[in-house]
């Protein structure tokens, strides 16, 4: 009997073990049917930003390059071409997940999928007319799957590397985080709280935006 999974409908029957199949949220935006996770559940997708995407991309200022390090299913970049004023010379769409990284070659086919750890691609990338939206892992245990890459010891060194880095950004930056994430409130940067119009395991989530953009 299929049942309702985070919004769509899925089994716990194996499929799509090996190469991520796509699926529609009721947002009207792409995602990932993923294979069963630890405890015998199947994901049906990233939840990710799916609910607070479309508000991210109203942010975001033209430059000419748009970079995502942690693409994930790129829910922000969904949104962002759906904006009538959209225009990049060259989109960066970057996960080490070769689950994922196949899977955004496959669905967004105009974009780069590099496939680089995330400082690597900041570093690259970098550049006074570039904007990144840096949507780095919340919680370490959604990556002990076999699909999933997680290549620091914690998600708190995921947090500080990006700070650091984002100290010597030349171009524009948006990092999402929960509300209360003590490194990012910390870190100088500009934040502004955006709640969710997806709902995330029953609740409607706030998350903490980051930023260097002008008020």
């Amino acid at each position: 009997m299929a049942k309702k999974w985070r919004g769509i409908e899925t089994t716990q029957k194996a499929s799509n073990e090996l190469r991520a199949v796509t699926i529609t949220n009721r947002l009207g935006q792409k995602s990932m049917s993923l294979p069963r996770i630890d405890d015998g559940k199947r994901w049906a997708g990233y939840p990710g930003l799916a609910g607070t995407a479309k508000s991210i991309a109203a942010m975001i200022p033209y430059t000419t390059t748009y970079v995502e390090p942690f693409a994930g299913s790129a829910k922000v970049y969904q949104e962002f071409t759906k904006r009538g004023d959209w225009k990049y010379d060259r989109v960066i769409l970057n996960d080490t997940s070769d689950f994922v990284n196949e899977w955004l070659n496959r669905e967004f086919p105009a974009a780069t999928t590099p496939a680089m750890d995330f400082a690597k691609c900041i570093k690259k990338y970098d550049g006074p007319y570039t904007i990144f939206i840096i949507d780095g892992p919340w919680t370490k245990s959604y990556y002990n799957q076999g699909f999933s890459s997680f290549n620091r010891d914690t998600v708190k060194e995921y947090d500080t590397e990006i700070v650091e880095l984002c100290k010597s950004i030349r171009g524009y930056f948006i990092i999402t985080s929960r509300k209360e994430n003590k490194i990012f409130k910390d870190s100088g940067f500009n934040h502004k709280l955006i709640k969710s119009i997806y709902v995330v395991s029953g609740k409607y989530p706030r998350v903490m935006l980051s930023h260097n953009l002008l008020d």
